[in-house]
């Protein structure tokens, strides 16, 4: 049984290197995987039409728009985080007065209809409380 595991030991050891020397990565399980991943991917690329040099030229494109727009909103004295947070696109990270005002204007009318309820519980408790006490004077 000895020398079995020897050979095992040892044939696991020479895949090992000669994946080193073929592939010029480590032994793992992360690399192994993404060596099938990266060939799945250019396979479904290559059948679907995907063109992966656009796609890179948009990607650098992209960033060279994003870092154009930082250069102004620094100069605007504007900080800008890169998502879409306005309504309009112009991508800055701060609220437009009218925006507050209208968010103002909604918490002020949410604060009246629940005081309107409040008051409306009030007075159907003390109604209720009412017809209990007739009902008790009557009897």
């Amino acid at each position: 049984m000895e020398p079995v595991t020897y050979l095992v030991g040892l044939s696991g050891i020479m895949a090992g290197y000669l994946w080193f020397l073929y592939h010029n990565r480590e032994v793992s399980y992360r690399s192994v995987l993404h060596a099938t991943i990266s060939r799945r991917q250019l396979a479904l690329y290559e059948t679907h039409g995907f063109d992966m040099e656009k796609w890179q030229e948009l990607l650098d494109e992209g960033r060279s728009l994003r870092r154009e727009i930082k250069k102004v909103a620094e100069e605007y004295g504007v900080e800008w985080d890169g998502k879409a947070a306005s309504e309009s696109s112009g991508d800055v990270g701060f609220k437009s007065q009218e925006k507050e005002k209208k968010e103002a204007k909604v918490e002020e009318v949410l604060k009246k209809e629940e005081e309107k309820a409040e008051k409306k519980k009030e007075k159907e408790h003390e109604d209720a409380k009412k017809k209990l006490e007739q009902g008790d004077d009557d009897d």
